[in-house]
């Protein structure tokens, strides 16, 4: 299979788990780390469930370095957790577009691969629909306060992606994912050493029914799913590329969450008004515009 369709599906299925994890951390989880604990575990149910039919390789000291290179997402996910309780997904995903900025000048540096003047255009265009899509004149402020989130989640997910990519020359890419699952996991246990960490665990956990248990297993399936075929395009051509097209991840979630504001309210809802519509399709216009002159 092309490259270019496991990096078109990966955003596809890591969109339907923004739209989960907004519900969830908005409605019932409502903070980071009981989220990252409870989606962590679950992930690794998934990784384990892989390797039942998959095999796993130990090899020294690369599986290592993917388990430790699991962490990572960790700090990421603080700041996109922080994001998305205080904005709306389709505005705090659209940002997701600074993640190729950073895997540019991060591949050119330690992976020494340089793309042509076209494809860097086309990652401009991407980069300029982020900073449209932010801008939201509020409160006398005229772009959206995640921004200060979400560029050190863009960076942090960038060198996450680099490492990947290195490892991807020295292990498969089910390996890279179950070690990468299980470095999340157990980064997410050794926060359980902090008492108010833990707290916020069990109170979640103590209240929350079987239903949410539910909607974060599906969502973190989408997860995997999306995690697995970005493995399989990194695997398969340039970071900047892969990272450009999991760029479209916004366009995605843009359209589940308008079918959810229309059909389903009570599940999500989010700014439908003209202005903000208008701004959401002008930017996604950009991204294909600019992913195409990426391919």
């Amino acid at each position: 299979m092309e490259w270019y369709v496991f990096a078109l599906l990966a955003p596809a299925f890591w969109a339907l788990n923004n739209v989960f994890l907004k519900f969830l951390l908005t409605n019932k989880f409502k903070s980071f780390y009981p989220t990252i604990a409870i989606i962590s575990t679950v992930d690794l149910a998934f990784a384990f469930a892989i390797s039942l039919f998959m095999p796993i390789a130990v090899i020294l000291p690369f599986s290592l370095f993917a388990l430790l290179a699991g962490m990572i997402p960790l700090v990421g996910f603080w700041f996109y957790s922080r994001a998305m309780l205080i904005e709306d997904v389709t505005r705090v995903v659209t940002l997701f577009q600074l993640i190729p900025v950073f895997v540019i000048f991060l591949s050119v540096l330690f992976l020494n691969e340089v793309l042509g003047v076209q494809r860097y255009i086309g990652i401009g265009l991407v980069v300029l629909a982020a900073t449209l899509i932010s801008y939201k004149k509020s409160g006398g402020k005229a772009f959206s306060r995640v921004v200060k989130f979400m560029i050190p989640f863009a960076l942090a997910i960038a060198v996450y992606t680099i490492v990947d990519k290195t490892l991807l020359s020295h292990i498969d890419f089910w390996s890279l994912f179950f070690w990468n699952i299980l470095g999340t996991f157990c980064g997410a246990m050794c926060l359980l050493s902090l008492s108010g960490l833990r707290k916020a665990l069990i109170e979640t956990v103590s209240t929350v029914g079987k239903k949410v248990f539910v909607a974060t297993l599906v969502g973190e399936g989408m997860y995997v799913t999306g995690t697995l075929c970005s493995l399989a395009a990194l695997s398969l051509v340039e970071a900047p590329l892969a990272s450009a097209f999991f760029g479209l991840q916004p366009f995605y979630v843009f359209f589940y969450v308008l079918l959810l504001s229309f059909f389903l309210p009570n599940i999500l809802r989010e700014d439908i008004n003209k202005t903000s519509i208008s701004l959401k399709i002008v930017a996604i216009a950009l991204m294909f515009t600019g992913t195409w002159l990426i391919i």
